[in-house]
């Protein structure tokens, strides 16, 4: 059978490829992060009109993470990253891999479009984990406009965030592998439109592949 082709989609891009637009809030105190509603900053729809806009990733000191410097002693801090996912993207989640890939310091949590999506626990230096989303991860997923969001605590010595957001996808959002001329098949064949249909001449799809019949 031919393997399915796929497309790598940067959703969010890490340092690797440059600074990366964001907007951005400074807390007082890790006691006032535990405090706020993770909604009132994380969803899509929230107003950060009075953030900072500016460019990650956030570092303390003068290292490979400083675009923007974060007094992490300090400050908690709040991040917010828009993504755009199309039609064809919402269509093949279940045949896709997402995989966030994050280099943290310390005690990173994330949120997509409102809801948590992971957290860890301590830092990791300067190696970047990678988690894959599952299922449930993927049902928070929009068509449009989407907001990945996380928030790093105060903490002492080093503190850095660096993060991104990739896709691998079918190719074809159809999931039509191969084209064929004149196969026919015992299984229930259809339109490219999704009608069933006794093969005559056309272009019909069976079994994710699609074939032509002439006359």
């Amino acid at each position: 059978m031919q393997a399915e082709a796929q497309v790598t989609v940067e959703l969010l891009s890490t340092k690797d490829n440059g600074p990366w637009p964001c907007t951005y809030y400074l807390l007082n105190n890790n006691d006032e992060l535990s405090q706020i509603d993770a909604k009132e900053w994380t969803s899509r729809c929230t107003d950060d009109s009075d953030w900072v806009f500016g460019y990650g990733p956030f570092s303390n000191s003068p290292d490979a993470f400083l675009t923007t410097p974060w007094g992490s002693q300090v400050q908690p801090l709040l991040v917010r990253r828009h993504f755009t996912l199309t039609a064809d993207d919402i269509a093949v989640l279940s045949r896709s891999t997402i995989t966030l890939t994050c280099s943290y310091d310390e005690n990173p949590h994330f949120y997509l479009n409102g809801s948590s999506l992971w957290s860890y626990t301590g830092w990791n230096d300067n190696d970047y984990a990678e988690r894959t989303f599952n299922s449930r991860n993927k049902n928070l997923l929009r068509e449009g406009d989407n907001v990945l969001a996380v928030s790093v605590m105060q903490g002492f010595g080093g503190g850095h965030i660096d993060f991104g957001l990739t896709m691998v996808r079918p190719d074809d959002p159809n999931g039509i592998s191969s084209v064929t001329t004149d196969e026919t098949e015992d299984s229930p064949v259809y339109t490219v439109g999704g009608i069933r249909e006794t093969p005559s001449a056309g272009i019909y799809v069976t079994k994710n592949k699609k074939f032509t019949k002439k006359r």
